[in-house]
């Protein structure tokens, strides 16, 4: 696999600023979106829903950037330390906050065991990550949080959802975050498969948080088919990254 050192236009000084600078914005702006959610939960969060997925959906793609611009600019220290901090916050703290508001309504014991649920298993799930090496590693080891973020996202704003579904579908993806499935990380210089995967999923995921609330559930259906196919298909497609490694 190619690594970003051996792409010579990147190493120019310039360059290598410019990334440093794009992912400490991008890592200030989704701690920052991750804070205002959390407020917000709390001043209206019977109409929160959708800002709430909107939210993720944005901090999803900040975490992509500042994960991609970090590796170019060489920062090992940005790329672990502060952004697992941000995403302990981000796709930790604030789902599981909003998860036990949500199904509280239901039964109260359900919506506290839920939040713990979440927020436990994600931070774990960025514990053990940690343990590896971020920057090179070509898959994880369970599903990633944002990912999982983004699911608890789709749930939440099919219109009908039951509280009790929200919840056992929260327990379903903790469990999928602390297993040991590999899921592939595109870290690495993208390939045309990487790029044709990256791209659409943004593409979907710009829909998702830019279209007005009415909309919104036409992008979600295509993001929800991506997941699918990524719960599905990626674990063989990372084991295969990690074959073809070892052979080279």
């Amino acid at each position: 696999m190619t690594s970003w050192e051996e792409i010579k236009f990147l190493q120019k000084p310039w360059i290598k600023k410019t990334a440093w600078v794009l992912a400490n914005l991008s890592t200030l702006g989704s701690i920052t979106l991750g804070i205002i959610g959390l407020v917000y939960t709390f001043i209206d969060p019977e109409g929160y829903a959708f800002w709430f997925a909107k939210i993720l959906g944005i901090c999803s793609i900040l975490d992509f950037a500042d994960g991609k611009l970090a590796r170019i600019s060489g920062s090992k220290k940005l790329a672990i330390d502060i952004d697992t901090i941000v995403d302990s916050i981000v796709f930790g703290l604030l789902p599981g906050v909003y998860l036990g508001y949500r199904v509280s309504k239901w039964s109260i014991i359900a919506g506290i065991a839920t939040g713990l649920i979440y927020t436990g298993t994600a931070w774990y799930r960025l514990y053990r990550y940690t343990k590896r090496d971020p920057i090179d590693v070509l898959y994880f080891q369970g599903l990633p949080s944002p990912f999982a973020a983004m699911v608890i996202s789709c749930i939440v704003i099919f219109e009908g959802t039951p509280e009790w579904a929200v919840a056992m579908s929260t327990v379903i993806v903790a469990g999928f975050m602390v297993s040991v499935i590999p899921f592939p990380s595109f870290k690495g210089v993208p390939s045309k498969f990487d790029l044709f995967w990256i791209i659409s999923t943004t593409i979907f995921f710009l829909a998702f948080v830019t279209f007005p609330f009415n909309w919104m559930i036409y992008p979600t259906y295509f993001i929800a088919i991506l997941m699918i196919i990524y719960l599905i298909a990626g674990p063989s497609y990372a084991l295969k990254l990690e074959k073809a490694r070892k052979q080279k």
